[in-house]
Protein backbone atom coordinates (compact mmCIF):
# COMPACT_ATOMS: atom_id res chain seq x y z
CA UNK A 1 0.00 0.00 0.00
CA UNK A 2 1.15 3.43 -1.37
CA UNK A 3 3.13 5.17 2.63
CA UNK A 4 -0.26 8.04 1.72
CA UNK A 5 -2.71 5.55 1.83
CA UNK A 6 -1.47 3.75 5.22
CA UNK A 7 -1.04 7.47 6.68
CA UNK A 8 -4.53 7.68 6.13
CA UNK A 9 -5.70 4.60 7.21
CA UNK A 10 -4.08 4.89 10.61
CA UNK A 11 -5.49 8.49 11.07
CA UNK A 12 -9.08 7.58 10.06
CA UNK A 13 -8.92 5.28 12.42
CA UNK A 14 -7.28 7.03 15.39
CA UNK A 15 -9.83 10.07 14.86
CA UNK A 16 -12.69 6.79 14.79
CA UNK A 17 -11.48 5.62 18.38
CA UNK A 18 -11.35 8.81 19.43
CA UNK A 19 -14.80 9.98 18.54
CA UNK A 20 -16.09 6.46 20.04
CA UNK A 21 -14.61 7.64 23.36
CA UNK A 22 -16.34 10.48 23.28
CA UNK A 23 -19.31 9.44 22.01
CA UNK A 24 -19.76 11.69 19.09
CA UNK A 25 -19.03 9.11 16.42
CA UNK A 26 -22.78 7.78 14.69
CA UNK A 27 -23.59 3.92 15.63
CA UNK A 28 -25.28 1.96 13.50
CA UNK A 29 -28.25 3.86 11.60
CA UNK A 30 -31.64 3.54 13.41
CA UNK A 31 -34.98 2.99 11.60
CA UNK A 32 -37.58 5.90 12.32
CA UNK A 33 -40.31 4.64 14.98
CA UNK A 34 -43.62 6.34 15.67
CA UNK A 35 -43.33 4.59 19.03
CA UNK A 36 -43.84 6.46 21.70
CA UNK A 37 -41.03 7.25 24.36
CA UNK A 38 -43.03 6.15 27.30
CA UNK A 39 -46.18 3.64 27.27
CA UNK A 40 -49.36 5.71 27.04
CA UNK A 41 -52.10 5.32 29.66
CA UNK A 42 -55.22 5.44 28.94
CA UNK A 43 -56.42 9.22 27.54
CA UNK A 44 -59.46 10.14 30.54
CA UNK A 45 -62.47 12.02 28.41
CA UNK A 46 -64.90 13.60 30.91
CA UNK A 47 -68.51 12.97 30.39
CA UNK A 48 -68.11 11.05 27.05
CA UNK A 49 -72.19 10.23 27.35
CA UNK A 50 -72.95 14.08 28.08
CA UNK A 51 -74.93 13.05 30.97
CA UNK A 52 -76.94 15.63 32.51
CA UNK A 53 -76.22 14.29 36.23
CA UNK A 54 -72.38 15.03 35.87
CA UNK A 55 -73.13 18.66 35.23
CA UNK A 56 -74.78 21.01 32.50
CA UNK A 57 -73.74 24.33 32.53
CA UNK A 58 -74.31 27.84 30.93
CA UNK A 59 -71.81 28.91 29.06
CA UNK A 60 -71.27 33.11 27.76
CA UNK A 61 -72.37 32.95 24.42
CA UNK A 62 -74.36 30.24 24.25
CA UNK A 63 -77.99 29.52 24.29
CA UNK A 64 -78.55 26.90 26.67
CA UNK A 65 -76.12 24.43 28.42
CA UNK A 66 -72.90 22.78 28.27
CA UNK A 67 -71.88 19.19 29.38
CA UNK A 68 -69.17 19.22 31.81
CA UNK A 69 -66.16 18.69 30.97
CA UNK A 70 -67.00 19.88 27.65
CA UNK A 71 -67.15 23.46 25.69
CA UNK A 72 -69.06 24.65 23.13
CA UNK A 73 -68.75 26.99 20.02
CA UNK A 74 -70.64 28.67 17.44
CA UNK A 75 -69.39 28.77 13.52
CA UNK A 76 -72.81 30.30 12.28
CA UNK A 77 -76.83 30.50 13.64
CA UNK A 78 -77.64 30.91 16.87
CA UNK A 79 -78.65 27.02 17.77
CA UNK A 80 -79.76 26.00 21.39
CA UNK A 81 -77.33 23.45 22.89
CA UNK A 82 -78.87 21.34 26.19
CA UNK A 83 -79.11 18.36 28.09
CA UNK A 84 -82.02 16.27 26.48
CA UNK A 85 -83.46 15.22 29.86
CA UNK A 86 -83.41 18.82 30.92
CA UNK A 87 -84.78 20.47 27.38
CA UNK A 88 -87.85 18.07 27.89
CA UNK A 89 -88.20 17.33 31.22
CA UNK A 90 -86.71 20.22 32.89
CA UNK A 91 -84.82 17.66 35.34
CA UNK A 92 -82.23 15.06 35.20
CA UNK A 93 -84.57 11.51 35.36
CA UNK A 94 -84.32 9.46 32.85
CA UNK A 95 -87.07 9.42 30.67
CA UNK A 96 -86.51 7.30 27.59
CA UNK A 97 -85.40 10.72 25.25
CA UNK A 98 -83.05 9.80 22.23
CA UNK A 99 -79.87 8.58 23.97
CA UNK A 100 -77.38 5.81 23.30
CA UNK A 101 -76.09 5.25 26.73
CA UNK A 102 -76.77 5.72 30.22
CA UNK A 103 -79.58 8.49 30.73
CA UNK A 104 -79.33 11.26 28.69
CA UNK A 105 -77.66 13.02 25.71
CA UNK A 106 -76.62 16.17 24.27
CA UNK A 107 -79.48 17.66 22.05
CA UNK A 108 -78.39 20.68 19.27
CA UNK A 109 -81.81 22.40 18.49
CA UNK A 110 -81.88 24.81 15.45
CA UNK A 111 -83.00 28.49 16.58
CA UNK A 112 -87.08 29.08 15.88
CA UNK A 113 -87.07 25.59 15.84
CA UNK A 114 -91.00 25.23 14.61
CA UNK A 115 -91.68 29.14 15.13
CA UNK A 116 -93.05 31.07 12.15
CA UNK A 117 -92.32 32.92 9.48
CA UNK A 118 -88.99 30.83 9.49
CA UNK A 119 -88.71 28.06 11.95
CA UNK A 120 -85.72 25.78 11.62
CA UNK A 121 -82.49 28.35 10.74
CA UNK A 122 -79.41 27.07 9.81
CA UNK A 123 -76.67 26.61 12.49
CA UNK A 124 -73.12 25.09 12.72
CA UNK A 125 -72.09 24.50 16.22
CA UNK A 126 -69.40 22.10 17.77
CA UNK A 127 -68.27 21.02 21.55
CA UNK A 128 -64.76 20.12 22.29
CA UNK A 129 -62.45 18.58 24.76
CA UNK A 130 -59.16 18.74 25.19
CA UNK A 131 -57.56 15.13 26.51
CA UNK A 132 -54.15 14.72 27.84
CA UNK A 133 -52.22 12.36 25.55
CA UNK A 134 -48.48 10.54 25.44
CA UNK A 135 -47.17 12.45 22.22
CA UNK A 136 -46.49 9.74 19.07
CA UNK A 137 -49.45 7.10 20.68
CA UNK A 138 -52.12 6.33 18.42
CA UNK A 139 -55.81 6.66 19.63
CA UNK A 140 -59.10 5.89 18.16
CA UNK A 141 -62.00 7.87 18.92
CA UNK A 142 -65.79 6.67 18.56
CA UNK A 143 -69.51 8.11 19.11
CA UNK A 144 -72.61 8.03 17.96
CA UNK A 145 -75.09 10.94 16.42
CA UNK A 146 -78.71 11.19 15.22
CA UNK A 147 -79.83 14.58 13.07
CA UNK A 148 -83.61 14.95 12.34
CA UNK A 149 -84.36 17.24 9.70
CA UNK A 150 -88.15 18.02 9.93
CA UNK A 151 -88.17 16.69 13.32
CA UNK A 152 -89.70 13.66 14.14
CA UNK A 153 -92.97 13.88 14.38
CA UNK A 154 -93.87 14.55 10.54
CA UNK A 155 -95.61 12.02 8.79
CA UNK A 156 -94.57 10.85 6.40
CA UNK A 157 -91.25 13.10 7.12
CA UNK A 158 -91.38 16.20 5.13
CA UNK A 159 -87.21 17.21 4.66
CA UNK A 160 -86.83 18.21 1.05
CA UNK A 161 -84.81 16.43 -1.36
CA UNK A 162 -81.29 17.55 -0.71
CA UNK A 163 -81.53 18.84 2.53
CA UNK A 164 -79.59 17.31 5.33
CA UNK A 165 -77.88 18.22 8.26
CA UNK A 166 -74.28 16.90 9.08
CA UNK A 167 -73.13 15.12 11.93
CA UNK A 168 -69.29 15.11 12.01
CA UNK A 169 -66.86 13.61 14.53
CA UNK A 170 -63.26 15.50 14.25
CA UNK A 171 -59.68 14.84 15.85
CA UNK A 172 -57.02 17.56 16.35
CA UNK A 173 -53.76 16.11 16.67
CA UNK A 174 -52.39 18.85 17.48
CA UNK A 175 -54.83 19.68 20.28
CA UNK A 176 -56.30 23.32 18.84
CA UNK A 177 -59.59 23.92 19.59
CA UNK A 178 -60.66 25.69 16.56
CA UNK A 179 -62.89 23.47 14.65
CA UNK A 180 -62.13 25.11 11.17
CA UNK A 181 -58.38 24.52 11.20
CA UNK A 182 -56.67 22.58 8.84
CA UNK A 183 -55.26 20.45 11.17
CA UNK A 184 -58.64 19.11 12.26
CA UNK A 185 -59.31 15.86 10.54
CA UNK A 186 -62.85 15.10 9.83
CA UNK A 187 -65.17 12.13 9.46
CA UNK A 188 -69.05 12.69 8.39
CA UNK A 189 -72.55 11.37 8.04
CA UNK A 190 -75.80 13.73 6.09
CA UNK A 191 -78.03 11.17 6.41
CA UNK A 192 -81.17 11.80 7.56
CA UNK A 193 -82.80 9.88 10.41
CA UNK A 194 -85.40 7.92 8.49
CA UNK A 195 -82.74 6.75 6.26
CA UNK A 196 -80.02 5.89 9.00
CA UNK A 197 -81.25 6.22 12.45
CA UNK A 198 -78.58 6.64 15.27
CA UNK A 199 -74.92 6.18 13.28
CA UNK A 200 -71.65 5.35 15.03
CA UNK A 201 -68.99 7.76 13.46
CA UNK A 202 -65.17 6.86 14.20
CA UNK A 203 -61.38 7.38 13.57
CA UNK A 204 -58.40 6.67 14.21
CA UNK A 205 -54.78 9.13 15.06
CA UNK A 206 -51.41 9.76 16.38
CA UNK A 207 -51.20 12.18 18.76
CA UNK A 208 -48.45 14.84 17.95
CA UNK A 209 -48.84 17.04 20.94
CA UNK A 210 -49.34 16.25 24.69
CA UNK A 211 -53.23 16.87 24.26
CA UNK A 212 -55.78 15.99 21.21
CA UNK A 213 -58.98 17.44 21.06
CA UNK A 214 -61.99 15.68 20.00
CA UNK A 215 -65.05 17.74 18.52
CA UNK A 216 -68.52 16.71 18.50
CA UNK A 217 -70.36 18.71 15.55
CA UNK A 218 -73.62 19.80 13.60
CA UNK A 219 -73.49 21.32 10.67
CA UNK A 220 -77.54 22.79 9.52
CA UNK A 221 -76.99 24.12 6.23
CA UNK A 222 -80.54 24.35 5.34
CA UNK A 223 -83.43 26.62 6.81
CA UNK A 224 -86.15 23.85 7.33
CA UNK A 225 -88.47 23.44 10.55
CA UNK A 226 -88.15 20.94 13.39
CA UNK A 227 -84.42 20.53 12.60
CA UNK A 228 -82.11 18.83 15.56
CA UNK A 229 -79.82 16.55 16.39
CA UNK A 230 -78.29 14.48 18.98
CA UNK A 231 -75.76 13.26 20.79
CA UNK A 232 -73.67 10.24 22.45
CA UNK A 233 -71.66 7.89 23.93
CA UNK A 234 -68.39 9.39 22.67
CA UNK A 235 -65.49 6.77 23.51
CA UNK A 236 -61.40 7.79 23.29
CA UNK A 237 -58.93 4.63 23.71
CA UNK A 238 -55.49 3.91 23.23
CA UNK A 239 -55.95 2.55 19.65
CA UNK A 240 -55.38 -0.86 17.98
CA UNK A 241 -51.72 -0.80 16.41
CA UNK A 242 -50.38 -2.69 12.98
CA UNK A 243 -46.96 -3.29 11.29
CA UNK A 244 -45.89 -5.11 8.45
CA UNK A 245 -43.29 -8.32 8.81
CA UNK A 246 -40.21 -8.26 7.16
CA UNK A 247 -42.05 -6.57 4.31
CA UNK A 248 -38.83 -6.27 1.27
CA UNK A 249 -37.78 -3.04 -0.01
CA UNK A 250 -37.04 -4.38 -3.35
CA UNK A 251 -38.27 -7.32 -4.91
CA UNK A 252 -36.47 -9.04 -7.84
CA UNK A 253 -39.91 -9.89 -10.23
CA UNK A 254 -43.60 -8.74 -9.67
CA UNK A 255 -44.46 -10.37 -6.93
CA UNK A 256 -44.40 -10.62 -3.39
CA UNK A 257 -45.86 -12.04 0.21
CA UNK A 258 -46.91 -9.35 2.35
CA UNK A 259 -47.40 -10.20 6.03
CA UNK A 260 -49.00 -7.57 8.52
CA UNK A 261 -49.76 -8.28 12.41
CA UNK A 262 -50.70 -5.68 15.37
CA UNK A 263 -51.42 -5.99 18.51
CA UNK A 264 -55.41 -5.05 20.41
CA UNK A 265 -55.72 -2.19 22.37
CA UNK A 266 -55.37 -2.70 25.90
CA UNK A 267 -58.30 -0.26 26.87
CA UNK A 268 -60.83 -1.92 24.13
CA UNK A 269 -59.51 -5.60 25.51
CA UNK A 270 -60.63 -4.03 29.07
CA UNK A 271 -64.09 -3.42 28.15
CA UNK A 272 -66.39 -5.67 30.33
CA UNK A 273 -68.15 -8.17 28.06
CA UNK A 274 -66.58 -7.34 25.03
CA UNK A 275 -66.06 -9.60 22.10
CA UNK A 276 -63.71 -7.27 20.00
CA UNK A 277 -61.70 -8.70 17.70
CA UNK A 278 -58.54 -7.53 16.06
CA UNK A 279 -58.83 -6.84 12.25
CA UNK A 280 -56.70 -5.33 9.83
CA UNK A 281 -57.02 -2.90 6.38
CA UNK A 282 -54.36 -2.98 3.96
CA UNK A 283 -54.00 -0.33 0.91
CA UNK A 284 -51.78 0.02 -2.01
CA UNK A 285 -50.91 2.91 -4.76
CA UNK A 286 -48.06 3.54 -7.39
CA UNK A 287 -45.45 5.50 -5.93
CA UNK A 288 -46.21 9.57 -6.63
CA UNK A 289 -50.05 8.74 -7.06
CA UNK A 290 -52.28 10.56 -4.39
CA UNK A 291 -55.09 8.27 -4.07
CA UNK A 292 -55.13 4.61 -2.34
CA UNK A 293 -56.77 1.54 -3.74
CA UNK A 294 -58.19 -1.20 -0.97
CA UNK A 295 -56.41 -4.84 -1.21
CA UNK A 296 -57.30 -6.30 2.14
CA UNK A 297 -60.12 -5.32 4.22
CA UNK A 298 -60.74 -6.16 7.53
CA UNK A 299 -58.86 -9.41 7.71
CA UNK A 300 -57.39 -11.04 10.73
CA UNK A 301 -52.89 -11.14 10.98
CA UNK A 302 -51.93 -13.09 8.44
CA UNK A 303 -50.43 -12.30 4.73
CA UNK A 304 -51.15 -12.57 1.11
CA UNK A 305 -49.15 -12.30 -2.07
CA UNK A 306 -49.07 -8.97 -4.06
CA UNK A 307 -48.41 -8.66 -7.59
CA UNK A 308 -47.11 -5.35 -8.88
CA UNK A 309 -47.79 -4.49 -12.93
CA UNK A 310 -45.40 -6.60 -15.30
CA UNK A 311 -42.77 -3.55 -14.90
CA UNK A 312 -40.29 -1.95 -12.93
CA UNK A 313 -42.58 -0.03 -10.88
CA UNK A 314 -42.63 1.02 -7.04
CA UNK A 315 -45.41 0.38 -4.91
CA UNK A 316 -46.01 1.99 -1.10
CA UNK A 317 -48.30 0.01 1.15
CA UNK A 318 -49.98 1.28 4.21
CA UNK A 319 -51.97 -0.60 6.77
CA UNK A 320 -54.17 0.24 9.96
CA UNK A 321 -55.71 -2.14 12.82
CA UNK A 322 -59.55 -2.02 13.95
CA UNK A 323 -61.01 -3.67 17.20
CA UNK A 324 -64.67 -4.04 16.24
CA UNK A 325 -67.31 -6.83 17.97
CA UNK A 326 -68.55 -9.48 15.09
CA UNK A 327 -72.72 -9.09 14.19
CA UNK A 328 -74.26 -11.89 16.01
CA UNK A 329 -71.54 -12.22 18.50
CA UNK A 330 -73.52 -10.01 21.64
CA UNK A 331 -70.76 -8.05 23.58
CA UNK A 332 -70.80 -5.01 24.90
CA UNK A 333 -72.96 -1.96 24.46
CA UNK A 334 -72.47 0.45 23.17
CA UNK A 335 -71.10 -1.30 19.97
CA UNK A 336 -68.44 1.04 19.30
CA UNK A 337 -66.01 0.33 16.86
CA UNK A 338 -62.29 1.67 16.98
CA UNK A 339 -59.81 2.15 13.95
CA UNK A 340 -56.41 2.56 14.53
CA UNK A 341 -54.24 5.25 12.63
CA UNK A 342 -52.74 4.29 9.06
CA UNK A 343 -49.43 3.65 9.38
CA UNK A 344 -46.75 5.47 7.12
CA UNK A 345 -46.15 4.10 3.59
CA UNK A 346 -44.25 1.70 2.74
CA UNK A 347 -41.89 1.61 -0.69
CA UNK A 348 -41.47 -1.65 -2.54
CA UNK A 349 -39.66 -1.45 -5.52
CA UNK A 350 -40.41 -4.48 -7.88
CA UNK A 351 -37.58 -5.53 -10.37
CA UNK A 352 -38.24 -6.21 -13.84
CA UNK A 353 -37.97 -10.06 -13.75
CA UNK A 354 -40.57 -13.42 -14.44
CA UNK A 355 -44.11 -11.83 -14.57
CA UNK A 356 -47.15 -13.09 -12.83
CA UNK A 357 -50.78 -12.23 -14.06
CA UNK A 358 -51.82 -9.48 -11.98
CA UNK A 359 -54.55 -10.77 -9.74
CA UNK A 360 -55.24 -10.82 -5.56
CA UNK A 361 -53.77 -14.82 -4.87
CA UNK A 362 -55.26 -16.37 -1.69
CA UNK A 363 -55.04 -14.68 1.39
CA UNK A 364 -53.57 -17.04 4.12
CA UNK A 365 -54.77 -16.89 7.50
CA UNK A 366 -51.56 -15.80 10.44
Amino acid sequence: MHPCLIGYAYRSLLLGLLGVWLGLAPGPMQVASARPAADPGPPALVNGGFECSLGFTPQAGINGRVPSGWTAVLLDGYPRLNSTNLEFAQDCGDYGFEKIEGQDSLVFLSQDIETLPEPGKPFDAAVYQKVAVTPGAAYSLSGRMLSLCGGSFSNPNDCPQGYYMSKMLGIDPMGGTDPLAPTVIWVEDQRNFMQSGWVNLRMGTTAQSDRITVFARIRSPFRWHGNHAFVDAYSLVRAPTAHFVELPATVQGNHTAVRWDGVQSPDVAAIPGGTYQLLFDVQYRRAGDAAWTDWQIGQPAGEAVFAASCQAQSYELRLRARSEQPAGSGGAWPNHRYPGDWSAPAGVLFVMGPCLPRAYLPWVSK
